[in-house]
This record gives structure tokens, C-alpha cells and sequence, in this order.
């Protein structure tokens, strides 16, 4: 892994006591961004920032509570069952999918694309859950469970832009060396992005990041009682003109209107 591939190393500054969890933390989540492919310890070290034995002591101890898991054939890291096991205890009183589940299905009936459900986490975001259209050419760009800088998908791009300038700038700063990854976003991009996205009323990530794709998102918003949670439609570009990106706006913004209205669906 090169060096524009960094994850924000870990900082000195935590409470006594807590570094080592902080790392251990900051480990999971690197492997998260691509727990498909995994990860290879020298990637991992690059990554956050910590010498080699640190980074591998941690990451024993992580796959004695079976949080991290490493392939036999590849050596790569992968995130462990047990994290899989806690975050259906972790889940929320009330069911986010299904709570927005027909709303994405009946947006991705009416576009003929792909839906996305995003969810904030921290300085990312994380793809909760999708729905294909019916049109035959399309753009999967982002797995379930997927973990991404906020702003490099068109969902986390609605919810980056809906912060303070302040919240905005710490963000984009925090995730500079990550956003390279993603095409040809960089730092002066994306909050070209964020800027646009608040004169349109809507996230537009339009070739921005891939080449022939674009995307429309839209943050929900009063809901208290909800995360930070965004809805967003994918195509290739071809199918999002200008015309199109407003209709999709408009479709996305009613249902998303009806997600905030609807009660909450209880896991009890």
C-alpha cells in the first residue's frame, strides 16, 4: 500500500489507558473499508501509522476474540465472526432496513437503477443496504457493509454536506490521503462537491469519482430519533443527465419524506 492510501493514524492524544483499544479500533476499521479483498500486515501497518510488532501483537489479540481472522491460503486479514455476532446485539431498537426497505425498493422500481442506503460512521460512511432497478447496464459501485471516506459516494456526499463548514473541514482534512483512492477525488474536489450539493439541493457526484457513473443522494433529515442516514440512486452516466438528475432528486426526496413519517419498526 502507498503512501495515498494512508488511514489516519492513530493520534498520542487518547485518555490514559485507552491506546491500545484506539488502535485495535482504528485496526477494524481500516479492514473494514475493504473486508472483501482483506489486508496484508504491511499494508496494515502503512495504514495506521504504528510499527510492524505493534501492529501484528494487536492483531493476535484480535484473533483470539475472534474479531479479526486471517486466510490461510492468502495471509490477509479479514474481519472475524464475532463482530458479526455483536452487531446483531448492537442493532438499534428499531429496524433501519426495514423501515426503509420499501422506500428503496419502490425507488429503484420507479428509476430502473440502483438504490443505496448509506449510514454515517464517524468520518465514513457505510453502504447498509441496496436495491437493483430493472434496467440491464448496472452500476453496483458500492457492497453492503461496504466502508468509504464520507463524500465518496454520492449517499456520504449528502451527508457530508448537510455539516457545519467547520464539521466539513475537519472531515475532508482527516480523510485527504484516503480520497485518493477513489478515482480522481482529492481534497479541492470533493468540496467542489459539497458546495454544489448544497446550491442543488441534492448530492451530485456526476464522473467525479468513476468514470461513466453518477450519482443523486439525499440526506434524511427530522428525524431525531434516526442516525445520520442518506438515500441515494446510481447509473451510468448516460442515464443521469441533467433532466434525469432532477427527476431523481424529486423521487428520492418523496420517499425519503415517507421514511420520516412512518413509525418506527421495533425488533422486540
Amino acid at each position: 500500500m502507498d503512501s495515498d492510501n494512508v488511514y489516519t493514524p492513530v493520534s498520542g492524544s487518547e485518555v490514559p489507558g485507552t491506546q491500545s483499544l484506539s488502535r485495535a479500533a482504528a485496526l477494524l476499521r481500516v479492514i473494514a473499508t475493504r473486508n472483501s479483498v482483506g489486508f496484508r500486515l504491511s499494508e496494515l501497518v502503512a495504514a495506521v501509522g504504528l510499527e510492524r510488532p505493534t501492529v501484528r501483537r494487536l492483531l493476535q489479540g484480535l484473533m483470539r476474540e475472534g474479531f479479526v481472522r486471517q486466510a490461510v491460503s492468502t495471509r490477509r486479514y479479514f474481519l472475524g465472526r464475532t463482530l458479526f455476532e455483536l452487531g446483531l446485539a448492537a442493532s438499534p431498537d428499531f429496524d433501519i432496513r426495514g423501515v426503509c426497505a420499501p422506500a428503496l425498493e419502490r425507488i429503484a422500481a420507479r428509476t430502473g437503477d440502483t438504490a443505496f442506503l448509506t449510514i454515517r460512521s464517524a468520518f465514513d460512511s457505510v453502504c447498509i443496504d441496496r436495491f437493483e432497478g430493472s434496467y440491464p447496464v448496472r452500476a453496483l459501485t458500492v457492497e453492503i457493509g461496504a466502508r468509504r471516506p464520507l463524500g465518496s459516494t454520492a449517499g456520504g456526499l449528502a451527508l457530508l454536506a448537510q455539516l457545519s463548514d467547520q464539521e466539513v473541514d475537519a472531515i475532508v482534512s482527516a480523510n485527504a490521503q484516503r480520497l485518493r483512492r477513489y478515482g480522481t477525488l482529492d481534497v479541492s474536489r470533493l468540496r467542489m462537491m459539497v458546495r454544489r450539493t448544497r446550491t442543488l439541493g441534492y448530492a451530485l457526484n456526476r464522473n467525479d469519482i468513476t468514470e461513466g457513473v453518477t450519482g443523486v443522494g439525499i440526506a434524511l433529515e427530522g428525524r431525531p430519533v434516526l442516525p445520520d442516514l442518506a438515500v441515494s440512486v446510481v447509473a451510468i452516466s448516460s442515464r443521469l443527465d441533467d433532466n434525469r438528475q432532477e427527476e431523481v432528486a424529486e423521487i428520492i426526496r418523496a420517499e425519503t419524506a415517507l421514511i420520516i413519517k412512518q413509525p418506527e419498526r421495533s425488533r422486540s
